[in-house]
């Protein structure tokens, strides 16, 4: 029998963060997480409980039916805290030309492939009590060369936090990308400026929240 996943949301969009903003993608919202970060917009699919139970397979079907798309971006929820994950992952290689997991790293990469990219977005000590928990495997993250880490800044010591952790973590810098926290465009917009001269200085990317400059803060998008 196929493993079964509780899924928040399935749907048919682009790509609005990370190295692959932009592109079309099928979007695989896992349900549960327990990092539970103070501003995170997603907070319908932190429940274990929660979502639509269904077999792989089905899930799969799914998603091919929205509408054509060469990426699957599988996210949470926090993917990682599902035991079947690897299971879900070897399937969704078979089927799309690329697959990008969303993850705050509060594990170590369950399994490496040419194919398969990892968004990995640490946690500042702003944005949640279990923060240090999302940089405890970062030697293994570093490891796996189709990660990326993307930091969620926001106000206050946020920057600092944030240069710290990279420079402690020894995070080269073009695999870093800094991404404003909000859901208003001018709250966004003020951070991304300020956040482009941080990049500007010291080689890193600067991350987009495309889906929220173009349709706002709706699911399914």
């Amino acid at each position: 029998m196929s493993t079964q996943f509780r899924i928040s949301e399935l749907f048919h969009s682009l790509q609005g963060e990370g190295p692959l903003a932009g592109t079309p993608a099928h979007f695989l919202r896992l349900q549960g997480c327990t990092v539970g970060c103070q501003w995170c917009d997603t907070r319908y699919s932190w429940s274990p409980e929660g979502g639509e139970p269904q077999p792989i397979e089905a899930l799969f079907e799914r998603a091919l039916a929205l509408g054509p798309a060469d990426l699957l971006v599988v996210t949470g929820g926090e993917p990682l805290e599902h035991a079947g994950l690897s299971e879900l992952l070897n399937g969704a290689l078979e089927r799309w030309t690329t697959v990008e997991v969303e993850t705050s790293g509060i594990a170590p990469p369950p399994r490496s492939h040419a194919r398969l990219r990892w968004n990995v977005s640490s946690k500042l000590p702003s944005a949640t009590a279990r923060w240090e928990d999302t940089w405890r495997h970062s030697a293994a993250w570093l490891a796996e060369s189709n990660a990326t880490f993307k930091l969620v800044v926001g106000g206050g010591d946020d920057i600092a936090d944030a240069l710290r952790m990279i420079e402690a973590h020894h995070l080269p810098a073009h695999r870093v990308m800094l991404m404003p926290q909000g859901m208003r465009d001018a709250e966004l917009r003020e951070r991304a400026v300020e956040l482009a001269e941080i990049c500007k200085r010291h080689g890193f990317r600067l991350s987009a929240r495309l889906h929220v400059w173009l349709w706002g803060a709706k699911r399914g998008v």
